[in-house]
């Protein structure tokens, strides 16, 4: 490969691995925020606490729907709940 090409690789895969990155410090921050709030905000209110826009804060959540971390449920204001094992609540409730 030329020196172009390998530059061009190298940028796309940090590129690629900065917005993996984010996109799990996000589904933590929304975890954290979902556990904080108990219920009392609606999923698009959690988002926008930490920074998310409405398509963002969807996406975070279907992730985390199909992680099985959190599920469909009716809990106070919010639509979904935590899914609690005993590892997981240990570790978000410190």
């Amino acid at each position: 490969m030329k020196s172009k090409q390998l530059m061009y690789s190298l940028v796309k895969m940090t590129t690629t691995f900065h917005k993996k990155i984010k996109i799990m410090r996000d589904k933590d921050r929304f975890l954290h925020a979902l556990i904080k709030s108990n219920g009392h905000h609606n999923v698009i209110d959690l988002g926008a606490q930490i920074g998310l826009d409405e398509t963002a804060t969807m996406e975070v959540v279907a992730q985390l729907l199909a992680e099985f971390k959190i599920e469909y449920a009716l809990n106070g204001v919010c639509d979904y709940s935590l899914m609690r094992s005993q590892n997981r609540a240990k570790k978000y409730t410190n």
